[in-house]
């Protein structure tokens, strides 16, 4: 099993740290179990359990007992924090956790949360319940549910771990995620919801700025968002999905995939594309973007800084609301939250304190450039062609006015702050 890590040293010491990093209203594992605000609904877990197991046609004595038989791979992913429990009493813990989440996840991927409703879990609940399940600290390893579930026999046929997917890459995207297929069994659903946002595609260090890859010239013919200069009126141009008019429905020979790694820049010189994966803010960004910085910078977390790469390529982008409406217009930022200065202020505190991981740095130094030559190349030919002789000066005013408006459409096609990237 895969070692479940606790909160970094850079989480403790956040502020407001246990409103972004603990609980609100359910444990899972070992390390905020027994507190007394999460009692109320630590009461319905055993009601819970017992409806999954009824629904997978499982036996309680034999899924302990192979919870039971795993204990010690189950202690060392938690550290030394279930020496208070013995071997049985955390056996249980996990059982009983286990069946609730994956109970949980089984109602909310199937749209059936009325099942939960049934047993006094609240609308309200649920929604708490859905942001607890992605705190670093309240995290069940992985292979803890997979022994609870493997054995699972449900009615509608489908396997639990395709709602475990489903409910994952449902979490936190306007468009579709996929997760990569070929990878490692995840650590716990942190890690496997941080696999699905970073996508399916590693970025390669190697790559040159203005190149583009197969997949990202494809992917950019269906539609992603984009921030582009040139064109009509300095607008991107998505391509929407082709339709099928005698049939009178879109073909989905393909399927779209998002990534947070999808940052790219391209440019000539009257044309430049600055392209980001579209992304929703609600209430939950915050928390589950600190958490996911939080498990990065853990010793025992992922070998890469995927999140923290692109929050802090995110917060070099935005400054003020202005920039948070700039990308709205390019529908690249879904605002769910409120104000756009709200939105601002979110990426702004989440980078605070973070140290600075220049994945990115290839395409800020590409945009520095392309502004640079810009400037240069339009110096010598102002002075080549509208100062050469007295008779010509007069001519250079015409140029002074093209070059402002050709400046002016990239300035209004990415944030202003762009100027700033080293």
């Amino acid at each position: 099993m895969a070692k479940d890590t606790k909160g970094s040293s850079h989480s403790e010491g956040t502020q407001d740290f246990e409103k972004f990093y603990e609980p609100r209203v359910i444990s899972f594992g070992p390390y905020h179990h027994g507190k007394c605000h999460l009692h109320p609904v630590e009461m319905i877990k055993p009601l819970c359990a017992k409806k999954f197991l009824a629904d997978s046609n499982q036996d309680i004595k034999a899924l302990y007992q192979n919870i039971e038989s795993n204990i010690e791979a189950v202690r060392k992913c938690y550290d030394c924090s279930t020496n208070e429990y013995d071997d049985e009493a955390l056996a249980w813990m996990m059982l009983l956790d286990g069946c609730f989440l994956l109970y949980f996840i089984h109602c909310v991927a199937r749209r059936n949360q009325s099942k939960l409703h049934g047993l006094n879990v609240k609308d309200h609940l649920i929604t708490f319940v859905h942001q607890d399940l992605f705190l670093l600290e309240n995290q069940l390893p992985f292979g803890v549910l997979k022994l609870i579930f493997k054995g699972a026999k449900f009615n509608d046929g489908s396997p639990m771990e395709e709602k475990i997917k489903k409910f994952v890459t449902d979490t936190g995207s306007p468009t579709e995620i996929q997760l990569q297929e070929e990878n490692a069994e995840p650590s716990h659903l942190l890690d496997l919801l941080r696999s699905a946002l970073l996508g399916r595609y590693k970025r390669s260090s190697k790559k040159k700025v203005g190149s583009q890859t197969e997949q990202e010239l494809e992917a950019e013919k269906k539609g992603e968002s984009s921030l582009s200069s040139g064109g009509e009126d300095g607008e991107s141009q998505p391509k929407p999905k082709q339709q099928d008019e005698k049939k009178g429905k879109q073909q989905d020979n393909w399927h779209r995939t998002i990534s947070l790694r999808d940052i790219s820049f391209n440019s000539s010189f009257f044309y430049s594309h600055l392209k980001l994966p579209p992304i929703t803010i609600d209430d939950s960004t915050k928390p589950r973007f600190l958490n996911m910085v939080a498990y990065e910078m853990c010793p025992e977390g992922p070998d890469d800084y995927g999140v923290t790469s692109y929050i802090c390529f995110l917060d070099n982008l935005i400054d003020h609301a202005d920039d948070v409406k700039e990308l709205r217009s390019k529908h690249i930022l879904y605002n769910c939250l409120g104000s756009d200065e709200d939105v601002a202020q979110i990426f702004n505190e989440i980078a605070n304190d973070l140290v600075v991981v220049d994945a990115y740095g290839d395409v800020k130094a590409g945009i520095q450039t392309h502004y640079d030559k810009r400037w240069k190349t339009w110096i010598a030919e102002a002075i080549h062609d509208n100062f050469r002789s007295p008779w010509t000066i007069t001519g250079s005013s015409t140029a002074v006015i093209r070059y402002y408006f050709l400046l002016g459409s990239d300035y209004f096609a990415l944030p202003g702050n762009i100027y700033i990237l080293d």
